[in-house]
């Protein structure tokens, strides 16, 4: 709440248009315990972009691979289609 209070006090009132900056920040806060000593959790990382221009297209290949990546994850065995 402290933090909530000094984050309006230094860019104004939150309102429901900034929503998606706030929860990136307790995103933020929540990620930060759970990382490696020395790192700290980026604000991008954590923030929706809601422009199209602003993400790099994938092709097909790349979508196929991040995908394969997922399901290899969720298997513990090495990417294989």
């Amino acid at each position: 709440m402290i933090r909530l209070i000094a984050y309006q006090n230094l860019y104004g009132p939150i309102t429901p248009q900034r929503f998606d900056l706030l929860f990136a920040r307790l995103g933020m806060d929540v990620a930060a315990p759970h990382m490696k000593k020395g790192q700290r959790p980026k604000l991008k990382d954590h923030l929706i972009q809601w422009s199209r221009n602003a993400r790099p297209r994938k092709t097909g290949r790349e979508l196929l691979a991040a995908v394969k990546g997922i399901q290899a994850g969720f298997s513990g065995k090495p990417g294989k289609g």
